[in-house]
């Protein structure tokens, strides 16, 4: 019996193996794999769809449209196979939020950097080596970058998150410091 559930783990464990180009990756499947993977079908799909993009994409060239055209065939089977799995449907929704709000968490970051650093005429002056053209563009850059941090943390589950996130980071580091 133990040799039966033996057999069973293994048999198991070898059947989550994502395949790989050339179909001999053994890289384990994982939620986020699967919707990394739905989200590059669902591009190739919308790019296929897209006469302008794809002529754009391929120089007009017309084998490479007929390439990729073949390949969005495929994959709009595939993604219409792992669309219709509402839990995977949900769980890639959950996960591109998450994603995001880090992304925007990264944003208010660089933006705030750069605000700081446009508001500092010395280090701006010492960043842009005196090019006054090179100044007026990290000052504009500055500019636009503050409607849109304004924006961003008008947003008090964002900033919450953001804060979140940090402490969460911080903490990572202090106890790498303590090892």
């Amino acid at each position: 019996m133990q040799f039966a559930n033996l057999f069973v783990s293994l048999l198991l464990t070898s059947a989550v193996v994502a395949k790989g180009k050339n179909g001999t990756s053994t890289k384990a499947v994982t939620d986020k794999s699967l919707c990394k993977e739905m989200a590059t079908l669902t591009k190739l799909v919308a790019l296929a769809s897209n006469e302008t993009k794809l002529a754009d994409k391929t120089d007009n060239n017309a084998t490479k449209i007929a390439e990729i055209q073949a390949k969005a065939s495929d994959a709009s089977t595939q993604l219409t196979t792992m669309e219709s799995n509402a839990t995977l449907v949900s769980t890639c929704a959950v996960i591109s939020a998450a994603q995001k709000t880090a992304d925007d968490c990264e944003d208010i970051t660089s933006m705030t950097k750069l605000i700081a650093l446009a508001a500092n005429e010395t280090e701006l002056a010492d960043k842009a080596k005196n090019n006054a053209t090179k100044i007026a563009a990290y000052q504009a850059k500055a500019s636009a970058a503050a409607i849109k941090l304004q924006t961003l943390q008008a947003n008090t589950t964002l900033t919450d998150a953001c804060s979140s996130i940090t402490a969460t980071k911080d903490a990572a580091k202090a106890d790498k410091a303590a090892c």
